[in-house]
């Protein structure tokens, strides 16, 4: 009897693993612009930045090593959270192919539909699948999904978050580009009337990219970089608490994507100077500060054990070699290159999910992800079937959330994303192949490549490349040229990829 109770009260809390939750659970994305798989100190033990919300996140919940954005820079990379979806699907044959000086021309400019949401009016999100399962829905912070700059006669904003099922919004569509004022749901909370010039960061390696960086446009008079992360933090606590004073009637989807720390580096004073990754390890920390701000509030309204909580970043961070020669800091960690490469460090994220009794605490997995997997997964936790046409590369990884251990992997392998140069890379099992800038056209589910060997260019990105990950996860020695028949071989499961217009079976 005594070995009974004894092995009854072992088994407990892994039966309450799988058991299914009592009530719906609140779904808390924290997705941060631009930071690195190096930069929280759980990840990188060896980084110049203390991150200790993120590390304590990490320590209430996993770690995935291995997860993927769905593309190395913002907007396609954004589009497939919600959309669980791969933003190339919607690429247009005549604007895969650029010009000689790699811009694309008017008439392409015209037929090239951006990867935003806008452009697939009814296609089933993140927001519309939680809305009719009965959640309360809230956007706060950077949305860069084709929002309008300008205002109708009515004073309106077109294709804010609230028109994809949003019941809420607060933020701006982006950070160093106009229009600078604050929107909530469909209008400016003041409107942008002031022009502002260009301003270039300084002692920065790149001004045009880093530090108090941002563009000319209009802004909202009195319009400040500074502090802003702490309004938008204080709007999510705003809506939580809205949420908390309902009773709980309705569970809640809170997407709180926080616009940093992609430049203009606006840290609040408190932070500055108290990294050893300068300017931009500052920000860091500021960011960091406002994801604990957020995690206290829900402590504070007790919502914390029913939440299932996700971090990560929407692609690599800008950080040059030059950066981690100067301070010693690697922000995305041992993987080869920055924001917009197709090797790892563009879109190999920090991801770490909570959720308390249900989630192991303190544990790791190095399965192989991508955060397009968060609409299957939510979908399958609400015991709800997606549909054919939604999610079509989205994997459910529920079960590595409860810890257990598929004798096959979910997922064996994705499509990588560089949007600004119209690339693709492949990775399958050990092997990721990356095609040359501009190599392909997608017509008709199709991959018609323009090179056979290599491309005329020389830079890194006008060849192919191949690279074994379990050999060379640093992607440091190209071996395109020593095995032509991997190559070939990837070349055909991204044909194959495309033609099937999925991913998920």
């Amino acid at each position: 009897m005594k070995y009974a109770l004894l092995t009854a009260l072992l088994l407990a809390p892994l039966a309450a693993l799988h058991a299914a939750p009592s009530a719906k659970p609140n779904v808390l994305i924290i997705l941060v612009d631009d930071m690195g798989w190096g930069d929280p100190r759980c990840f990188n033990p060896q980084s110049k930045i203390a991150t200790p919300h993120i590390d304590k996140l990490a320590a209430e919940g996993m770690k995935f090593t291995n997860a993927h954005a769905g593309a190395s820079i913002c907007v396609p990379s954004r589009y497939s959270l919600l959309a669980g979806r791969m933003p190339y699907r919607n690429w247009n044959a005549a604007a895969a192919k650029r010009t000689g000086k790699g811009e694309l021309s008017a008439l392409e400019k015209k037929h090239f539909p951006q990867p935003q949401l806008q452009h697939e009016p009814g296609r089933l999100n993140l927001a519309t699948l939680m809305k009719r399962q009965g959640y309360a829905t809230a956007c706060v912070g950077k949305w860069h999904q084709g929002m309008s700059s300008k205002a109708e006669a009515d004073g309106t904003l077109k294709m804010t978050p609230v028109d994809f099922g949003f019941d809420y919004y607060f933020g701006f569509d982006a950070p160093e580009q106009g229009p600078y004022a604050f929107i909530e749901n469909k209008r400016f909370v003041v409107a942008p009337t002031e022009m502002i010039e260009d301003h270039p960061g300084d002692g920065v390696t790149n001004p045009e990219t880093q530090g108090a960086h941002w563009r000319k446009g209009l802004a909202a008079p009195g319009w400040k970089f500074e502090g802003y992360l702490s309004t938008i933090a204080a709007k999510a606590d705003a809506w939580l608490t809205k949420q908390s004073a309902s009773g709980g009637k309705e569970p809640f989807f809170l997407y709180y994507a926080i616009p940093a720390p992609h430049a203009p580096w606006a840290t609040a004073s408190e932070f500055k100077g108290k990294s050893g990754a300068g300017q931009y390890g500052d920000y860091v920390m500021n960011v960091d500060a406002m994801i604990g701000q957020v995690l206290a509030t829900l402590d504070k309204l007790k919502l914390r054990d029913n939440s299932l909580i996700v971090f990560s970043s929407d692609n690599g961070p800008v950080w040059y070699a030059q950066d981690i020669e100067k301070f010693g800091h690697r922000a995305a960690g041992p993987w080869n290159g920055m924001k917009g490469a197709l090797t790892d460090a563009g879109h190999r994220m920090p991801f770490i999910a909570s959720w308390p009794g249900k989630i192991p605490a303190g544990t790791s997995c190095g399965e192989l992800i991508c955060f397009t997997d968060m609409m299957a997964t939510v979908a399958s936790l609400l015991g709800e079937k997606l549909p054919t046409d939604a999610g079509e590369d989205s994997f459910d990884i529920s079960p590595l959330l409860r810890g257990e251990k598929p004798a096959q992997p979910i997922r064996n392998g994705m499509v990588h994303v560089n949007y600004g140069s119209y690339t693709l890379a492949i990775r399958d099992g050990d092997w990721k192949l990356i095609l040359p800038s501009g190599v392909y056209a997608v017509q008709d589910g199709t991959v018609t490549p323009d090179h056979v060997v290599e491309t005329k260019g020389k830079g890194p990105n006008d060849k192919f490349q191949l690279y074994n990950l379990r050999t060379d996860p640093g992607e440091a020695t190209n071996v395109f040229t020593q095995e032509p028949e991997k190559a070939k071989e990837l070349f055909g499961v991204l044909k194959a990829d495309i033609a099937r217009g999925r991913s998920r079976p």
